[in-house]
């Protein structure tokens, strides 16, 4: 269910810079699997208070998802603001991004082709 959704946990080369020793470094590391069903353009109900823009039961979208971080998602409320988030403090409300292998909201996707 979860590897359906296009995140992949391809290694990738970090390089930094030892602070004691000021040599350059390289490391590989892998991504974490990913542990919920949100994508970017989902609203979700924030499960806790952020700060006092971030309320409680707030709906706010999803507006990205890391495949470096795929547990922590970039939030964004109505008035344009963002702010990341774990996956555990929020609870899915709609799913909006289309999903492989569920059939797509003809009603929604075809709002332009509607007559007034």
């Amino acid at each position: 269910m979860l590897g359906s959704l296009g995140f992949r946990r391809k290694p990738y080369t970090v390089v930094y810079k030892d602070f004691h020793s000021g040599e350059l470094r390289q490391i590989r590391r892998r991504p974490p699997e990913k542990q919920h069903d949100i994508l970017p353009t989902d609203i979700v109900e924030l499960k806790t208070q952020r700060g006092d823009d971030w309320q409680e039961g707030d709906s706010v979208s999803v507006k990205h998802v890391s495949y470096r971080a795929p547990n922590l998602l970039q939030l964004k409320n109505s008035e344009g603001d963002t702010t990341f988030t774990p996956y555990f403090d929020v609870e899915l409300e709609e799913e909006v991004a289309y999903r492989p292998g569920k059939e797509k909201d003809v009603e929604r996707s075809n709002r332009y082709l509607r007559w007034p």
